[in-house]
């Protein structure tokens, strides 16, 4: 009595494929690495966040100085406050801001620097305006902008303005 090949043979093999088990021990192994590198991915994009934020700060202050000096006017920089639902306490600048002339009725914005909400942008003493005389230089010396990912110490930078208008970016919420 012969057998019919269809029903009672194994089916061929090929040479070359994976067993359910080696495949679940590959994507175990990958598993485990991704768990390890994606904490130390996020602290880096907060990181860059931050970086980001302060030398954009940074530059569109010193790009207010120059103006104020082209246009031989007062300009004053401003906080925005339209990223949240809830209004901002006084001296933060999460939002953003904007350079508008000082002396002008209607608000039209020479500068805008939009932000999502998303980091900590405090200015301290607290103030939600920064004036900027003719000459470039800013009215009120002796300022710190500290911007700071939520919830996060290790992504902490500060920029520091003295009383020449200097400015200096130090690691950490102080100046000293």
């Amino acid at each position: 009595m012969k057998r019919l090949p269809f029903f009672f043979s194994s089916p061929p093999r090929s040479p070359g494929g994976y067993t359910l088990a080696e495949l679940c021990v590959v994507l175990a192994i990958t598993a485990l690495c991704l768990s390890w590198a994606v904490p130390s991915v996020s602290q880096w994009f907060w990181r860059l966040r931050v970086d980001s934020a302060v030398h954009t700060w940074a530059g569109d202050l010193q790009a207010s100085r120059l103006q104020a000096m082209r246009r031989g006017e007062y300009l004053q920089l401003q906080r925005l406050t339209h990223c949240l639902a809830q209004p901002l306490p006084q001296g933060d600048w999460r939002c953003g801001w904007q350079l508008v002339p000082k002396s002008q009725a209607t608000v039209t914005p020479v500068l805008v620097s939009a932000l999502s909400g998303e980091l900590r942008v405090q200015l301290y003493p607290a103030q939600n305006s920064l004036d900027i005389n003719p000459m470039g230089e800013a009215v009120v010396g002796g300022l710190r902008m500290v911007v700071q990912a939520r919830g996060s110490q290790a992504s902490l930078r500060s920029i520091c303005i003295n009383i020449t208008g200097r400015l200096r970016v130090v690691n950490g919420a102080n100046c000293s």
